[in-house]
């Protein structure tokens, strides 16, 4: 099967209706992915405005690159770079060196890694995958892999990177496995990792529509590619940026994501709420919601792609 066919981009009507792009506006998606959702905003922007495409796994870009060359989009209506949301200031300073006179009218974030790269077995996304347990979605970066973590944390640290990260209800007794299982022999494999977490969990407890490995995984995935850290991060640039009554769009995919983007969000909305101190003099609402609750794809998509079921979309609009 095509690569490009193995990607359906997320609540791509919520996103053209709560981002509002339109001929002359700038917009940027900072997780451009295969493009999907840029080529529907390409398709309202008519060629006149600017898409700013930015993501940081080069072999991504080039395949949207070459999806909105066939489109036969103008040259002059994109920009594509690769980069992380780490260095979202230094893309957003480059790219509009004077924001008096250009700034982005919207940013669009879809979170989480594309259903390509869960499933290449070269990243080792998947406990299905026999290739190295790696899990650096960027492959320039430098940071440990999920095999590092695995083979050199102790019991404590990896019990709690499951536990705060996913949430993992068997957080200790997965680590415990973990530390006994490497004693014998490296754990070098996502298949083998799978295997370990779903022998450490009670056959009774295990949940009925996911692998019992899937928060392992899933936190292992964070961690090893700094997704929450980059996040918080990433927010605030994107929404100093943004221009009066540009708007911020950001689609999640688990309750880590969710919770860390509707806080920021409420604390834009509403500062008294915040969940951290705010500086003297800035405990003013900065946005207005323009989704009062998040929003779900409907029957039809989840049913024609399964992976729309968890996503959640938020946005708000700067004042």
């Amino acid at each position: 099967m095509d690569e490009l066919e193995l990607h359906e981009p997320v609540l791509v009507k919520e996103v053209l209706d709560t981002l509002s792009p339109a001929p002359g506006k700038v917009i940027v998606d900072a997780t451009l992915g295969h493009g999907g959702h840029s080529l529907a905003i390409l398709s309202q922007l008519g060629g006149e405005g600017l898409l700013v495409g930015i993501d940081r796994d080069p072999q991504m870009l080039a395949t949207a690159r070459r999806r909105i060359e066939a489109a036969h989009v103008p040259e002059s209506c994109y920009k594509l770079i690769v980069a992380d949301h780490s260095q979202l200031p230094q893309v957003l300073a480059e790219t509009f060196p004077n924001p008096r006179v250009s700034a982005p009218d919207g940013f669009l974030f879809d979170l989480g890694p594309s259903t390509p790269q869960l499933l290449d077995p070269r990243l080792g996304l998947s406990w299905q995958s026999d290739e190295a347990l790696d899990m650096r979605i960027n492959p320039r970066l430098a940071g440990p892999s999920a095999a590092d973590i695995v083979a050199a944390w102790d019991e404590a640290e990896l019990a709690r990177l499951f536990r705060v990260h996913t949430d993992e209800r068997w957080a200790g007794r997965i680590a415990r496995r973990i530390v006994e299982a490497r004693a014998r022999e490296p754990i070098r494999t996502g298949r083998r990792l799978g295997e370990i977490v779903a022998g450490a969990i009670p056959r009774k407890a295990w949940p009925p529509r996911i692998h019992p490995a899937t928060r392992v995984f899933l936190a292992l995935r964070i961690e090893v590619n700094g997704e929450y850290r980059t996040l918080e991060s990433a927010l605030p640039v994107a929404f100093e940026w943004l221009r009066p009554a540009g708007r911020l769009v950001v689609i999640s995919f688990h309750s880590g994501e969710d919770r860390r983007v509707k806080e920021f969000m409420r604390a834009a909305v509403t500062p008294a709420q915040a969940p951290w101190p705010l500086p003297q003099g800035e405990a003013r609402a900065t946005a207005r919601p323009v989704t009062h609750r998040p929003l779900v794809a409907g029957e039809a998509e989840q049913a024609r792609n399964p992976r729309s079921r968890s996503a959640r979309l938020r946005a708000i609009e700067k004042i």
